[in-house]
């Protein structure tokens, strides 16, 4: 015979990890919307529209923050860390394009999987930039970018990156390999 106090306990237990993680799973997603939208604004040099959605992403990443603080287990659910992974991109993004130093994301631990994540992917709006860029003759933005990502690519390439950093650091060197095509291009046609 089952011990019904148990069963309880679990059923109780299970009861609050899935509230608590379909909390977290809103919470990130309200993350990832007000990155993506920070990115977009970046990418239109709307700093200020960008500030402000990289400002409400820090509410919520306060508020997920609190979740897991009850509940410990949900610091590594995946849709969680995809939501900083994103955050961090386009807050390093806007720090590129606002011609800052490109490192630092405050509100975030150095955990090193989202940072390498972000680093990767900011590879890709950098490239996006230097595109647009280029399509406006400007020369000088172009080798800003693509020194930006060259940075990228070695800090990257000092890593012994597996799995899914691999695959991210993969598409970095493809990004390069796009941004020095681009400025073969704009040097050959002026």
């Amino acid at each position: 015979m089952f011990d019904q106090t148990q069963l309880n306990s679990i059923k109780k237990l299970h009861s609050n990890v899935s509230s608590n993680r379909r909390q977290l799973q809103g919470i990130s997603s309200e993350i990832l919307g007000c990155s993506k939208r920070s990115i977009f604004a970046t990418q239109r040099k709307d700093m200020k529209q960008a500030g402000k959605e990289l400002a409400s992403a820090i509410k919520f990443i306060k508020q997920g923050k609190a979740v897991i603080k009850k509940l410990r287990r949900l610091e590594h659910e995946g849709m969680w860390h995809a939501a900083l992974e994103e955050y961090a991109e386009a807050a390093l993004y806007r720090d590129a394009m606002a011609n800052k130093k490109i490192g630092k994301v405050p509100e975030l631990s150095d955990e090193p999987d989202i940072f390498i994540g972000a680093i990767s992917d900011l590879t890709g709006e950098l490239t996006r930039s230097c595109v647009l860029a280029a399509t406006d003759r400007n020369e000088k933005e172009v080798k800003r970018l693509s020194g930006l990502v060259r940075e990228a690519v070695e800090f990257l390439l000092k890593l012994d990156l597996t799995g899914q950093g691999r695959q991210k650091f993969d598409q970095a060197k493809q990004n390069m390999r796009k941004i020095e095509e681009i400025a073969f291009n704009l040097s050959i046609h002026g």
